[in-house]
């Protein structure tokens, strides 16, 4: 088995490419195939894969340095990634059966998946009627699985929550990804319509949300986490990884920028330089917050599971996405007219980090308010904590 370090390396020898088609990505509105088939060369994928579906089982912490390093390159490309590898973590929520079946063929898994709810859930002998259709699912232009939520009605039991998988070629793909910022994740609407899903493939959402679903108890405690605080790990790395990326980008736009009128070399003045000081310092305190978040994560035991506990790892998720959003900003300001033009990165990155900053799990205004309301002791309202 490969060690973290070394699929680390591979992920750097991958960045150029991705950074060389990144407009390329953008203008396919998802990731290139031949991307993709980079990464499952390089075996990225199987980065948090159970050793027993012929994984590597590396710690999280290897996924997001990966993630980190791919959306330095191209933000799209990392967001997909992040998804994809850890979609290898949260299927295993689901029974063995399931886990077996999802790996039967290969050590990863090509899953995309959304968390707003279907419109009816109906419970019926041996599984579920699925029919919906629900938004920002990203990765489902290559994915072979689709994740749905939705509350199941009917039958003797109250309504739940429930997490269901089914193929994608049970669903409709509908092209509705015509968007700002991250348009290379072919983040597109799924459809399904009266689809059955078999028990097996559902699992109750509340042991999700606390990491105490009997699946997650199967390959040791790695996985034994709460669903939103490893959300935060898939995804912060790629607002870090940006945020480095746009720094970089700064750097050898400023080295290469003369004033128009003048001829003066930027860098050879002092606001360039302090711009450029304050991104690189910025994009290094990212890294430190991401890192201390990581490690929180993976040393949390079963308290990890307890709502104050989530509320708190969620706002700091939150607090490093808005902290990337606000550095990036600050870069923006000395861009350039030529820094927005479509081939420059840098707009790249601008759009990408701001549109993420709103995402549902990332808001800043959201997680801010959850711990707020936990600390005067009023219940927070978010559904998914």
């Amino acid at each position: 088995m490969p060690s973290a370090e070394e699929l680390l390396g591979r992920a750097r020898e991958l960045a150029p490419r991705f950074a060389a088609r990144a407009l390329d990505t953008e203008r396919n509105r998802a990731p290139l195939d031949e991307s993709l088939a980079d990464l499952i060369d390089a075996e990225l994928l199987s980065v948090l894969t159970p050793r027993a579906y012929g994984g590597h089982q590396l710690p999280v912490r290897a996924a997001a340095a990966i993630t980190a390093t791919l959306s330095a390159a191209c933000p799209s490309t990392g967001w997909v990634y992040a998804f994809y590898a850890g979609a290898c973590w949260r299927s295993m929520m689901f029974e063995a059966r399931t886990q077996r079946e999802l790996f039967a063929d290969k050590p990863y898994l090509l899953n995309a998946g959304q968390a707003a709810p279907l419109a009816s859930v109906k419970r019926v002998e041996g599984g579920f009627v699925l029919n919906g259709q629900t938004a920002w699912s990203s990765g489902a232009v290559h994915a072979e699985w689709i994740l749905f939520m939705g509350v199941a009605q009917g039958g003797d039991a109250p309504p739940t929550p429930m997490v269901f998988i089914l193929p994608r070629a049970e669903t409709t793909l509908i092209d509705t990804w015509q968007v700002a910022g991250m348009r290379g994740t072919g983040s597109v609407d799924v459809r399904v319509d009266e689809a059955f899903v078999p028990a097996h493939r559902a699992v109750p959402f509340v042991p999700v949300l606390e990491g105490r679903s009997p699946g997650q108890a199967l390959h040791g405690a790695m996985y034994q986490k709460p669903f939103v605080p490893f959300l935060m790990c898939e995804v912060v790395p790629v607002l870090v990884g940006a945020l480095r990326g746009a720094a970089s980008a700064m750097v050898e736009r400023t080295l290469g920028r003369r004033g128009t009128l003048n001829g003066v070399r930027f860098a050879e003045r002092q606001l360039p330089q302090a711009r450029v000081g304050r991104g690189l310092a910025a994009a290094d305190a990212a890294e430190d917050l991401m890192a201390a978040y990581l490690a929180r994560f993976e040393q949390g035991g079963p308290e990890a599971g307890e709502l104050a506990a989530r509320v708190a790892m969620k706002l700091r998720g939150a607090f490093i996405t808005d902290f990337c959003r606000n550095a990036l900003n600050d870069l923006a300001r000395g861009f350039g007219g030529d820094g927005f033009r479509e081939a420059s990165p840098l707009q790249r990155y601008f759009r990408d980090v701001n549109m993420l900053a709103v995402h549902a799990f990332l808001d800043i205004d959201t997680a801010a308010e959850s711990a707020g309301r936990l600390a005067l002791g009023l219940t927070p309202d978010d559904p998914v904590l």
